[in-house]
């Protein structure tokens, strides 16, 4: 992993939780990490907020649009505190 994708900071760190686990989510990679095993069901925010992770760590959106994916699919998935 290069250094440039490990910074592609979210503006603010995103605590989710699963019924045996908590993780604090702070780069755009880590995120996309997350999306890879995701707890929970998959559907339409989870696919939305994987691409929007892909793509900012490709340069196409931005870390805060990703962020708001993320965000959106955690909270659909019950997985925000």
């Amino acid at each position: 992993m290069s250094a440039d994708v490990s910074e592609k900071r979210f503006p603010s760190p995103v605590r989710v939780v699963s019924p045996n686990s908590s993780l604090i989510v702070s780069t755009v990679w880590e995120a996309a990490e997350y999306l890879k095993r995701w707890p929970s069901k998959r559907g339409r925010d989870h696919r939305v907020a994987r691409q929007h992770c892909l793509d900012a760590l490709d340069g196409l959106c931005s870390p805060r649009a990703a962020q708001t994916s993320f965000i959106t699919a955690a909270k659909t998935a019950g997985l925000l505190v």
